[in-house]
Order: structure tokens, then sequence, then C-alpha cells
């Protein structure tokens, strides 16, 4: 199974919730996974709706010059993000990878990437993103995935007014779990994300009863530097100063 090394990331928000689109067949070369979640606990929705406020398009590349394709044909991939009123993409290039997922093989969750970048300075913003899974089938307590589900929605409203973050949504994609759901989040700096992470509060406390309870069969973890941006998230681009 050949591994990625860069990241797209296409977002979009809308002023009406709407059903997710869909992507053309896959004619990049290099691009080794790519699919539309939605932010529908934002939108007060099942994951399985696909309805949300704002989605986003993960794309897993080979190579820097693919992701940077992929990123320069976003109108022909995502035309429906016309309508967004505000959308947002970027290339990402890890800088510390952790865990496994199920995007790059669906039965044989790993690694997603093949290297890493040293770390960047503590001033310079970054994107994390995280992942959950679970071994899906007859032996699966849905138990476990409604405790996560409501550990997950405890961190999200508890980062409200967090120092240095400029956004965090949760994406499902179509399926609900059985490709393994994410977050995004942006940062102002790298600095203010570590002392999120490893900081006291529910974040922490979370990440302790995920362990102890066992919540999970599978998670990831992925810092990135932001390579190239275009458009606004929230009213800014964390590529450029306040």
């Amino acid at each position: 199974m050949q591994l990625a090394s860069h990241a797209s990331i296409f977002m979009a928000r809308f002023d009406e919730m709407r059903g997710s689109g869909e992507l053309p067949p896959n004619s990049s070369s290099g691009t080794l996974f790519r699919h539309v979640g939605a932010d529908t606990r934002a939108a007060a929705q099942e994951p399985a709706s696909q309805n949300a406020f704002r989605f986003l398009v993960l794309g897993l590349h080979s190579d820097e010059a693919s992701a940077m394709r992929y990123m320069d044909r976003q109108c022909e991939v995502v035309p429906w993000f016309a309508d967004a009123a505000e959308t947002w993409s970027a290339v990402l290039r890890p800088f510390r990878h952790l865990g496994e997922c199920n995007y790059l093989d669906v039965k044989k969750p790993g690694p997603l990437f093949d290297s890493v970048e040293p770390a960047p300075e503590p001033s310079d913003p970054i994107a994390v993103i995280t992942t959950v899974g679970w071994a899906l089938g007859p032996a699966l307590d849905m138990n476990r995935v409604a405790e996560f589900g409501k550990g997950a929605a405890g961190v999200r409203v508890s980062m409200t007014g967090t120092p240095g973050l400029i956004s965090q949504e949760s994406f499902f994609f179509p399926g609900a779990i059985q490709c393994d759901p994410l977050t995004f989040s942006l940062w102002r700096d790298a600095a203010s994300a570590r002392s999120f992470a490893y900081g006291p509060g529910v974040h922490r406390m979370q990440m302790h009863r995920l362990q102890e309870q066992n919540l999970a069969d599978r998670t990831s973890f992925t810092r990135c530097r932001i390579l190239r941006a275009m458009g606004t998230w929230h009213g800014q681009c964390p590529l450029e100063p306040l």
C-alpha cells in the first residue's frame, strides 16, 4: 500500500443547510484518496444524512506536485462550492503523524503518511487532522461509538475562546462511520495547538477516557504545515497576519 506525503483540503461554508455534492471520477495522477465530509453535528443532523452548512474535501497525495495540481482543479472537483458563502483550500505537509486510519485501505487500516518534515516554528500557523474508527461488524458495541461522540461534542464546546484557535469542525463521510470520521482544526500558531493538546481541560480528560474505556478501535493524529492556501475561513487566511 502506497502512503501519502501531502494532503489537500477544500472547505466550504453555506448560508443554508444542504446535502453534500459528489466528486467527479478521480483522474488526478498521484491522488490516493479523496472524499467529501459534512459537519452534520454542527447542523443538528444525523451523520448519515450528509446535510450540513460546512463541508470538507480531503485529498491524500503521493507527492507535493499532485497535491498542488489537485488544488488548482478546485473549481472542477467541487463546482457546487460556487454557491458557498466562503471557501478555503490548502496544501498540507505533515510534520507529526501517529496512529491508524482506514482511508488508504478499508480492510487493513494503517498509517496515512510515509514521512514527515521538521516541525515548524512555534509561531507558524498549522492545521491538525484527527480521525477515529471502529471495527465494523456484529460485535461492534454502538454504546462505545455513542460515548465517544458524547465526549467529542464536549471537547468541541469547550474549545470556545481557546487561544490561537481559528476554527474547528468535525466531518462525517457518507456511510457515517464506515470511513473514519475526522476533526479538522486551524491554529494561528503551533504553540497554541500544542498547549491545547497537552494542557489541562476537557480534551485531555477525554483522551484519558478514550484509552481507559476503550471507546475506539483506532485513532490517528496529524499536525501539518500549511504550504499554500487560497480563500478565507471565518474571514481570514491563516497564512496572513491579523
